[in-house]
């Protein structure tokens, strides 16, 4: 069974290496632009992050979509036939790797650390005592990711709020109680550009927004005239509407917004290439491949 590994922009050597130091005889092709029709006629399985334009409608023999990440958005593309099974890698050490970044920035924002790396540049010795951590942490979406974050607030001190569209609590309520909010949600029509001039309005004056999810959640020209305006006091942005950022986005040069580019946690390319092999073999029994997504939900 042919796999197409469409990895881009992470490189697919490793990908490659580590499929086959687990299943030797797996037939894997690195997507390249310039492919051509005879090579893709006989692929029936996908293993990537996202579809250039125009591939899926390239592949009529496809049994299979495997995102190598827990975000699926990227590989739902509306040529790709309805019946495909779509599922994604589960990793629990990622998700500990993503809960303690956040941990990392939330903790940076409560105790106030910015402020005394510049104290320490002009070399001023000022203190500002701060008592044990009594900060409220909402957290926007309580999967897999979210559920590891929410859980390491709180063992940390953090008091912890969860949202998801099951919760009861409507997010006006979840972003108004709010000191510190954590995007942890899935990316789909509904979610898309959620964190908007609107909402962010609804957190309380010098919250912090922390997003780990996907940049799309965040109107991001909204953002930077929250915090410029002071209504928030800044955000740690792990992930951008635009990646990677050019030089001249308008994020670099926002006092308050920390970025880093899409470092949080990553599944090793071992990990996941065992997560796709079990699954490989599942379809090689007949048998559907576990952590399938909903693709009428999106996630």
């Amino acid at each position: 069974m042919k796999t197409l590994l469409l990895t881009h922009p992470m490189p697919a050597a490793p990908f490659v290496e580590a499929l086959h130091a687990l299943e030797p005889q797996m037939p894997v092709l690195a997507y390249h632009p310039r492919m051509g029709e005879h090579e893709l006629a006989d692929v029936q399985a996908v293993l990537g992050w996202r579809f250039p334009e125009g591939v899926a409608a390239r592949l009529p023999n496809l049994r299979w979509v495997c995102s190598v990440g827990a975000g699926v958005e990227k590989l739902l593309v509306p040529e790709l036939a309805t019946d495909i099974p779509v599922s994604r890698i589960v990793d629990a050490e990622q998700a500990a790797g993503i809960a303690q970044y956040v941990v990392l920035m939330a903790l940076r924002h409560a105790r106030g650390l910015a402020r005394y790396e510049a104290l320490q540049r002009e070399r001023r010795w000022s203190r500002r005592p701060t008592g044990a951590l009594r900060c409220r942490v909402g957290v926007l979406g309580v999967g897999a990711m979210g559920g590891a974050v929410a859980d390491m607030l709180a063992a940390v001190g953090f008091e912890v709020q969860g949202f998801s569209r099951h919760s009861g609590m409507p997010l006006a309520a979840v972003l108004g109680a709010s000191d510190i909010v954590v995007c942890a949600l899935p990316l789909t029509a509904d979610t898309t550009g959620l964190l908007n001039a609107r909402t962010l309005a609804l957190m309380p004056r010098g919250s912090y927004l922390i997003n780990i999810a996907r940049g799309a959640h965040v109107v991001e020209t909204d953002l930077i005239e929250a915090v410029r305006s002071g209504h928030l006091s800044g955000a740690a942005l792990d992930v951008q509407e635009r990646e990677p950022m050019p030089t001249d986005d308008p994020l670099w040069a926002v006092d308050g917004i920390t970025i880093t580019p899409h470092i949080a946690a990553q599944s090793s390319a071992m990990t996941i290439a065992a997560q796709f092999i079990q699954g490989w073999r599942c379809l090689q029994r007949g048998e559907l491949p576990a952590h399938r997504v909903d693709r009428s939900k999106g996630y």
